[in-house]
């Protein structure tokens, strides 16, 4: 296997690395939006007085930073050009998310809440393929527009994250 980078995705790396210089990082030194990402991050991230759910202005930062990056084409990197994207592969995919979490805790990249300038939303390719023309004509727009949150319930008791082992279904009542 040849493990050596495209001369494309090295260049869209260097031009990820300049955008997150020149975009991402004075947005995250703004108004000390820093404690979202040092000591204090997990107190800044949470509302505990709404149970624990995530405070307003740590959504509106997120939702900021995925502005910026989608109109400089970055968020959406991974999507079918009929949808908006570049058409990435996951190979590409697995390269950029390892590079940016490599420069650290930030607003370009945060793991803990599977935010990125460069967006991983597999549901975006699932609803493509496996959505009805009715769901589309539906949520397409929310989906595509990041109106409506997609989840995913992976670990349960007894399996961990093993998705090919789960034992939970659901039923609608």
């Amino acid at each position: 296997m040849d493990f050596n980078l495209s001369p494309e995705l090295t260049a869209y790396l260097a031009e990820l690395d300049a955008f997150i210089e020149d975009k991402i990082k004075p947005i995250e030194n703004r108004d000390d939006n820093i404690r979202f990402f040092d000591h204090r991050r997990e107190h800044a991230r949470t509302d505990w007085d709404r149970d624990g759910l995530p405070r307003h202005e740590w959504e509106e930062l997120l939702a900021e930073a995925r502005k910026v990056a989608d109109d400089a084409g970055h968020l959406r990197y991974a999507w079918p050009p009929e949808m908006g994207g570049k058409g990435g592969s996951n190979l590409d995919m697995a390269v950029i998310r390892e590079h940016l979490a490599a420069k650290g805790l930030g607003l370009h990249n945060d793991l803990q809440t599977e935010h990125s300038i460069v967006g991983n939303n597999p549901f975006i390719l699932m609803f493509k393929e496996f959505a009805t023309n009715a769901q589309y004509a539906r949520d397409g727009e929310k989906v595509l527009g990041g109106k409506m949150r997609t989840t995913f319930g992976l670990t349960e008791p007894n399996h961990g994250s093993d998705a090919t082992f789960m034992e939970t279904r659901a039923s609608r009542t």
